[in-house]
This record gives structure tokens, sequence and C-alpha cells, in this order.
């Protein structure tokens, strides 16, 4: 049976019509269990951010549901996927999408007034995911002024900002150099054993292998291959 914290259940979509349609899901059936770490890997178009989007709320499958933490998204109005979107799932992008006119803070800081209103202690909170991420020096600098890693260490926190339960990231160490793509890998590793939380990883990079409960391979919008990390 189909675990439906947060699935996808004979999911299709499709792009353009006639000669020119593109199947980008055929069908696609898969959930993802709490507190694991999921990689979702394939060749280009084979659809795997469009299974990101999916899971985000950020598209509709032409047939088929969608379940996010558990709530089926097709009976949701705009406004409903909006709203789950914002307080149940973070998101981390390949180009970091910060706001460069915002120090560090400041971008961690939004990402919790968007999800809770401004609050009296939002800078405080803010300061402290950075400084979990060791970026307490780093607070008070604007985007421009950091490495590639540093930018996505900031962009981690933004999407942690307000405790979401989901954390759904794509690519999110194609621009990095090994090391800091390796310390991208660990600090949302660390985010299914310390706090709990459910992580989709949508990459072509290998090195995500190791830090997987599951990988799953998609070709030709199906799934291909699913393994499990021994032990996991």
């Amino acid at each position: 049976m189909l675990d439906e914290f947060l699935a996808v259940k004979d999911a299709r979509i499709s792009f353009g019509r006639g000669n020119a349609q593109v199947h980008v899901l055929r069908g696609v059936s898969v959930s993802f269990e709490q507190c694991t770490l999921s990689l979702v890997m394939g060749p280009s178009g084979s659809g795997k951010t469009t299974l990101l989007s999916l899971l985000g709320c950020l598209l509709s499958p032409d047939q088929g549901k969608v379940f996010v933490d558990g709530a089926l998204v097709n009976g949701l109005n705009e406004n409903g996927k909006t709203e789950l979107r914002r307080n149940k799932i973070g998101f981390v992008f390949q180009a970091f999408r910060l706001l460069h006119s915002l120090s560090a803070i400041d971008n961690v800081a939004l990402g919790l007034e968007i999800r809770n209103g401004k609050q009296p202690d939002q800078t405080a909170a803010a300061r402290d995911l950075l400084g979990q991420f060791g970026l307490a020096e780093k607070a008070d600098h604007e985007p421009n002024d950091l490495s590639p890693g540093e930018k996505q260490r900031v962009a981690v926190a933004r999407a942690l900002a307000g405790n979401p339960p989901i954390l759904l990231a794509d690519e999110p160490t194609a621009s990095l150099d090994a090391t800091a793509g390796k310390n991208i890998c660990q600090i949302l590793r660390n985010q299914v054993e310390q706090n709990g939380k459910t992580v989709v990883v949508v990459s072509h990079d290998p090195r995500w292998q190791e830090y997987a409960d599951r990988t799953i391979i998609l070709g030709d919008g199906q799934i291909q291959q699913e393994t499990t990390a021994v032990g996991a």
C-alpha cells in the first residue's frame, strides 16, 4: 500500500499538444517515507524536476493523485496549495535564489516571516540557524560577498526557517566544488537524522548516493529502478 505522507499515485503529466506533445511522467507511483533522504536520478528530460514540482505543489498532474503531509493535494484550491507549501515544505535550488539586496540573516528572516508572520524574535532565530551551518560571522554579508557553498548554506537555512517537515532540493550541489558539495550532502543528511526531516533530492551528482536511504532512477517518464541503502 502506498504511504500517503509524501507520494504521487499514477501521476501523468504532459506538455504541449499534438505532434509536439511530450509525456513527461507516465503513470508514476512512488512514496517517500518520513525521516528519510531519497535521491531521484536520471538523464535530462526523464521527469525528475517535474516529479519534484508535483511534490512541492507547484504543478498539478493531468491524471493521478499527489499527497503532501498526508493531505490529498488534488482536493485543494490554489490558496490551500499555497498554505500547504508555505507550512510544510522547504525548497533548495541549484541557483540559490537568494535576494541579493538583503543580507544573509535578512534572507533567512524573510523565510521565517513568510511562514509565521513577522515575529519579534525572528532575527535571533535566523542568526541561530546561520550559526548551525557555520555562518554566524557571515550573517551581515550580502550574497555577492559569499562563496557558492556559503550561499547554498544560507539557502538551506532559509528553507528550514519555520521548521517545515519536508525539504525538496533540486540539484543543490550542481554549482559547488567537491568540498562545498560534500558539506551540503552532510547538512541535509543531518536534517534527517537529527531533526526528523523528510528530504527528497533531485540530482545528477553521484556523491548523493552514499547519503541516501533510497535511490530512484527515472527514465522516459517512468521509474526504471529503485535501490535501498544497506541498513536503511
